[in-house]
């Protein structure tokens, strides 16, 4: 279907839900949709956080939904809520995510699993609830954030990255069963990103933290251009290259990178 005349994105009248929608990135996200034209759907945890959200995308179609992605049950109970009161859900961008930094000696076995629960388990949750309508209407977008820690193991970060990883192995094998459906599917990997996400920004200096709004704009050229996958900054898909492509040089670069952490790590057990 044509955009209508002056929706130069495609989007106006669209119905789009966005988990972790409270703040950071996934309001920053639920903003940009509002913005053009989009119903959005805003799913959390916090209740009066939601509120609080969506009362600030003025004159905005919006519709708020409690939900822990962790819980099948409460995320079939929040889009079902979603979809009778806005329509069909034509847009999913998963963006709920727990952090944890921590060596893994560290990582309690709870940790592994409510990172697990949460990042992996609560995109298959969501997007469980919106495919099956999507296959059937022959259309459909599906936006995964990841992180560069799901493509390159990151330090100290163990949880987190494994995490990760299982959503880009998930939404690699989901993007080749879906083509030629109409339904596409995204990947967006940020770097650091500047919001209080498993200890806020200060606790990576390098690279940079980037804007919650960035990686915003990045799912919204995901869904506009039908872009596969993105990293945030653009250099970080040379490291992941380079990982890939000269394993022993990367090993030791990353080991100086880590130098401090490792050392302070040693010394606990010398």
């Amino acid at each position: 279907m044509a955009p209508a005349e002056g929706d130069r994105d495609g989007l106006a009248g669209k119905v789009v839900v966005v988990t972790g929608a409270s703040r950071g990135i996934g309001f920053e996200v639920a903003r940009r949709f509002a913005e053009l034209g989009a119903s959005v759907g805003l799913v959390a945890r916090d209740h009066t956080a939601l509120e609080a959200a969506a009362g600030s995308l003025h004159d905005a179609t919006t519709h708020i939904a409690v939900a822990d992605v962790a819980s099948a049950s409460q995320v079939r109970t929040a889009f079902a809520s979603i979809d009778d009161a806005l329509g069909p859900i034509e847009i999913l961008v998963n963006n709920a995510g727990h952090g944890h930094r921590a060596a893994v000696i560290d990582t309690d076995i709870e940790d592994f699993r409510r990172t697990i629960e949460v990042n992996y388990l609560g995109t298959v949750h969501a997007t469980a609830q919106v495919l099956g309508g999507m296959l059937r209407r022959g259309e459909g977008h599906i936006v995964n954030l990841a992180s560069i820690a799901g493509r390159i193991g990151a330090p100290f970060e163990a949880a987190y990255s494994a995490s990760k990883f299982a959503v880009v192995g998930y939404t690699e094998a989901l993007a080749v069963e879906l083509a030629g459906t109409g339904v596409s599917v995204s990947l967006v990997h940020p770097g650091p990103v500047a919001t209080d996400f498993a200890g806020g920004p200060s606790a990576r200096k390098r690279p940079k933290p980037l804007p919650p709004d960035e990686v915003a704009a990045a799912v919204i050229a995901a869904v506009r251009d039908e872009r596969d996958e993105q990293y945030l900054p653009r250099w970080l898909r040379a490291a992941h290259a380079v990982r890939v492509l000269v394993p022993p040089w990367y090993r030791r670069a990353i080991r100086r990178r880590f130098a401090a952490e490792r050392q302070a790590l040693h010394d606990r057990f010398e």
